[in-house]
């Protein structure tokens, strides 16, 4: 099942540390303190600290800006820009951010590590595409999904006889794990359009043992 979710439907909500706001597009559940997974969307107007997530990963991709350096204590640093425009680490890592080019928007995607000695979660590396004038996304079948328009608009036509939702700058169509399918998407602008693609499956949650 496809759903497109619009920009102006995201709800506006507190980062954990109170530092800033944050866009939250879709999550599971859809409320309640604890989730399986989250994708939202945040601008970033001055350098600071990212939240912490235990037991969390994290991906994140910069939408918006020039560059956006990711500083990880103990885990080295990562650079985000037009030629590399995405990054995964882990929720509990101590991360700070930095805007050397001024204010930044990114994309970012926090899932479920879950327990026992081997995780069983999937965080997929972000897929960047580029419609010009026409492409194909196939989804893994086992796997949750969103396809974010970074720039542009584009038609996307689940099958044959289905009808092409528009989808335009900053809107999200999210993806469940399903049946195999492809997604055909055209630009609709005069330019290309810019996209990105995001894959990921949550952990099993801890199961709580009574009398403990």
């Amino acid at each position: 099942m496809a759903e497109v979710r619009k920009y102006k439907t995201y709800r506006r909500m507190r980062w954990r540390n109170g530092r800033g706001f944050t866009l939250e597009i879709a999550r599971e559940p859809a409320t309640g303190g604890d989730f399986a997974w989250r994708l939202s969307l945040a601008d970033i107007d001055r350098d600071g600290d990212f939240s912490a997530y235990p037991g969390y990963r994290r991906a994140i991709v910069l939408v918006g800006g020039e560059r956006l350096l990711l500083r990880f204590r103990g885990h080295g640093h990562r650079v985000l820009d037009a030629a590399k425009r995405g990054a995964r680490f882990e929720g509990d890592w101590e991360t700070h951010c930095a805007i050397p080019a001024g204010r930044c928007t990114d994309l970012s995607l926090i899932v479920r590590r879950g327990s026992g000695a081997r995780a069983d979660s999937v965080v997929r590396a972000p897929r960047m595409m580029r419609v010009d004038p026409i492409g194909q996304v196939l989804p893994t079948t086992n796997l949750h999904g969103a396809l974010f328009v970074i720039a542009g608009s584009v038609a996307v036509t689940e099958s044959i006889r289905a009808r092409s939702r528009i989808m335009r700058a900053r809107d999200t169509l999210l993806l469940s794990p399903g049946l195999q399918r492809t997604l055909r998407l055209r630009s609709l602008g005069p330019s290309a359009a810019q996209l990105v693609l995001l894959s990921w499956r949550p952990g099993r949650p801890k199961i709580a043992v009574p009398g403990r």
